[in-house]
């Protein structure tokens, strides 16, 4: 069934690609037909998502762990110390706690995650379809605010349509229910706020940035993308933003927190980063030790992100990049590198793509290849559904991965050759 579902939706990306050719080859609408032409994409977006509202999750169900963190909290219970299947929670058992997975490990969702679950729950105890109607509110304004950053960059308003049509995020909030969705809107809400020099634009971004990284982790990596020198307001507003959404559940928990998270990152699913699965494969096919292997893992680790963060950093420095294609690079690598990826997490990378993929920024003329090899990946990561039940993930890791490193590491060839000719 599973396997059927997968590949009905993964024929709806044929239409998707030619909806995205006809907008990026043709020349950019003007006046009256550019209003009609974002009220048809953005109108075909919300029909899209409407349709499939009312599909029970059929891929996932995290959705209902949602359902069941909100309705312990709203009992006292902090859903960091307390798991599922908690004797004290006998009396909840029903069919949340059914359809729930990771019966006997507390919550891995932070706390901005948990306000959008008590807000469903308060609005709708128990009714998963509320609770996916807000992720479609979120993911819909995203493609609002995608269409209106690509115009405030001067840029063709139109190809929101890589975001707005994208099967990707359509299928994965409107049916799986997943909470990246307002992940994804407040870091691009983050970006759009980023422009504001003025002390109170720059409070605001720090706000945008703390609630996002409250959601979903990863956003806080846009510090390194949009902070400025002396930028101490969007800091302190960033920190203090962090600090008023855990200490609620710091209180309830009795000062318990961070262990899910920390049990989390420390083990790592088949369809891990790069440095696991190269681990994984020497492990299978030479004798080095397990401590050794770790090490070169970790070691992998520190030097790709390490050097992503120096490269950003120095390209920032020399005005060479702007937010987006920081935020673009830092995230990627954090995806390259990550215990656990699953096609959900990547649909933050379309938007950021979309922002990039008309033109070439810096002075290497990387900003193109970077956004179609993010693009690429995004779209290709619903193919780990095939392999989630098997052993050997090597064909899925041949066409999600390789192609994006080979393709991107032949730009940069290319790119530095015509440096060095001129």
């Amino acid at each position: 069934m599973i396997n059927a579902f997968v590949w009905h939706w993964l024929l709806t990306f044929l239409p998707y690609m030619l909806a995205c050719l006809v907008v990026l080859t043709g020349p950019p609408l003007s006046g009256r037909a550019r209003i009609v032409e974002l009220g048809l994409l953005l109108g075909g977006a919300l029909l899209l998502r409407l349709m499939l509202l009312p599909i029970p999750p059929v891929l996932s169900p995290d959705a209902w762990r949602y359902l069941w963190d909100a309705r312990v909290t709203l009992l006292g219970y902090s859903p960091y110390v307390y798991a599922p299947g908690d004797p004290h929670f006998i009396h909840l058992r029903d069919f949340i706690f059914a359809n729930s997975r990771y019966r006997n490990v507390p919550t891995l969702y932070p706390p901005g995650a948990q306000l959008f679950f008590l807000v469903s729950y308060l609005l709708a105890p128990s009714n998963l379809t509320v609770l996916k109607a807000i992720f479609v509110g979120c993911d819909w304004l995203t493609c609002v605010v995608l269409a209106w950053l690509l115009s405030r960059r001067g840029k063709d308003g139109g190809l929101c349509v890589l975001y707005a049509w994208c099967p990707l995020p359509i299928v994965e909030f409107a049916i799986q229910g997943h909470v990246d969705a307002p992940a994804v809107l407040l870091t691009l809400l983050t970006l759009l706020a980023a422009g504001h020099a003025s002390p109170r634009g720059r409070a605001v971004t720090g706000s945008l940035l703390g609630m996002a990284t409250l959601v979903r982790l990863y956003p806080a990596l846009l510090l390194l993308a949009i902070a400025r020198r002396r930028d101490w307001l969007l800091v302190l507003v960033w920190v203090l933003t962090l600090v008023a959404g855990y200490l609620p559940y710091l209180i309830l928990g009795q000062g318990q927190l961070l262990s899910p998270f920390e049990s989390y990152a420390g083990s790592y699913t088949p369809n891990a980063g790069l440095p696991q699965q190269l681990s994984h494969w020497l492990a299978l096919h030479t004798s080095l030790s397990p401590a050794l292997l770790h090490w070169l893992e970790e070691g992998l680790i520190g030097a790709i992100m390490g050097g992503t963060v120096v490269t950003v950093l120095w390209l920032r420095w020399r005005h060479h990049i702007a937010g987006e294609t920081a935020a673009l690079l830092l995230i990627s690598a954090l995806f390259a590198v990550s215990a656990h990826i699953f096609p959900w997490y990547t649909t933050v990378l379309i938007p950021l793509a979309a922002l990039l993929l008309t033109c070439s920024e810096s002075k290497l003329g990387l900003g193109r290849p970077i956004a179609f090899w993010a693009w690429y990946f995004a779209c290709t990561t619903p193919l780990a559904y095939f392999f989630m039940y098997e052993r050997d993930w090597t064909l899925y890791y041949a066409l999600v991965y390789w192609p994006p490193l080979l393709g991107l590491t032949l730009a940069t060839a290319l790119s530095l050759y015509r440096c060095v000719r001129k």
